[in-house]
């Protein structure tokens, strides 16, 4: 999902395209009574003449939300575009519309990195490249009746051109979602039945990852969680680490299992291990042998210090700053939960241990925890099956 820059996130995005696929005439963004005007010599116009609401995103959660929640539903939003070439030749006209319509045909996909590289300067605090369904491009066929309707509306002449739409552009809603407390028991062991497609398959596998107490849905750096497995070697392996959102990985080197096993301690490194979902898998030193499948780990995030200030404001608002013992990353997304109210925090452009967020919050004492790419702190004892209390998962709102 992305801010409200979204919808200038896009069109810089196609200028950037246009202009450096073009090799130099101007990208302008006039209106079509304007655009003939708008520069001097030969130039592509580019206008967004319409935005419309996506039906398939319109009444979804958000993706990725978790089970359980009801976090705000997004504006999912479809963009269109009319695209027209001038100049005082007309066919250097045709052949810049040629040029145009191509670039904007192939890749039909906006890539993240070409969001960030076309947005890093004019709108550095878009962050439409995190979003992550992919924002792609599609030619549009308009009727002879629309074209005529369009071109009458704009009070000028009729010109060459193409329509695209540019979907799906997913604006978060800034007002807070709902996020319940966690379930403290869940079963036996906190697990889900395991379904393979392949029972009687020798490939070496991972079956699912264990935290230390039953419940638990992420574990902190520096803390060993058990991997349950079938068909391992028994030879030394390596257990590789990456993160799933930004690029951070890490190896660990692990002792041989014993013939038959089925469990294998990981101790996670104690340093530069972000929080947020994890992938890992096993792999014999030196690749000599099959790796497993990668299963997703969960690394929380650790909340050291909290305070609740008054931010002034009519209603009242409260200032909530979580102080984290590991930097969240540029490229996560982070959100305050302060009770049952879901908190967003604004895009983080370097990396930082204080998160702030500021809202209309009930006075009392509330739970917070702090969510990182979808991985929440602990705010409960597992073993006791209750809620933790004190400065680190507690705050008074005034």
């Amino acid at each position: 999902m992305s801010n409200s820059l979204a919808i200038a996130a896009v069109t810089a995005t196609l200028r950037t395209r246009l202009f450096e696929a073009l090799g130099g005439p101007e990208v302008t963004v006039a209106p079509p009574d304007r655009a003939p005007d708008a520069v001097s010599g030969d130039h592509v116009n580019l206008f967004l003449y319409r935005a419309d609401l996506n039906p398939a995103f319109r009444n979804a959660d958000p993706p990725g939300s978790p089970p359980g929640e009801s976090p705000r539903p997004v504006l999912p939003l479809v963009l269109h575009y009319l695209l027209a070439a001038y100049s005082n030749d007309e066919g250097t006209a045709h052949e810049l519309l040629g040029a145009a319509m191509l670039a904007l045909h192939d890749p039909s996909v906006l890539s993240a990195d070409e969001i960030r590289r076309a947005t890093a300067v004019r709108l550095p605090q878009s962050d439409l490249h995190l979003q992550g369904e992919r924002v792609r491009i599609t030619q549009e066929t308009l009727s002879q009746e629309d074209i005529a309707t369009m071109w009458t509306a704009f009070g000028t002449p009729f010109r060459m051109s193409s329509a695209y739409q540019v979907t799906v552009v997913l604006v978060d809603s800034t007002r807070p979602g709902s996020s319940p407390l966690p379930v403290l028991r869940r079963g036996a062991d906190g697990r889900s039945p395991v379904v393979r497609p392949d029972a009687a398959s020798h490939a070496p596998a991972l079956l699912a990852v264990r935290y230390a107490v039953p419940g638990q849905v992420g574990a902190l750096p520096g803390d060993t969680v058990t991997l349950l497995a079938e068909n391992l070697p028994a030879v030394p392996l390596t257990a590789r680490l990456r993160h799933l959102t930004v690029n951070r990985s890490a190896e660990v080197p692990l002792p041989a299992p014993a013939a038959g096993a089925t469990e294998i301690d990981l101790p996670l490194p104690a340093a530069a291990l972000p929080a947020g979902p994890w992938s890992v898998s096993l792999a014999p030193d030196a690749d000599a042998g099959p790796h497993t499948n990668e299963l997703v780990l969960g690394v929380s995030p650790r909340v050291i210090a909290l305070a609740a200030t008054a931010a002034g404001g009519t209603p009242a608002r409260t200032e909530v700053t979580v102080t984290a013992a590991e930097p969240v990353l540029p490229g996560q997304r982070a959100a305050v939960l302060v009770g049952t109210h879901q908190l967003a925090v604004d895009l983080l452009t370097a990396g930082t241990t204080t998160l702030s967020v500021t809202a209309v919050l009930p006075p009392g004492k509330a739970r917070v925890r702090l969510r990182v790419d979808g991985v929440d702190s602990e705010i409960a004892d597992r073993t006791t099956g209750t809620f933790l209390s004190g400065s680190t998962v507690e705050v008074t709102i005034p």
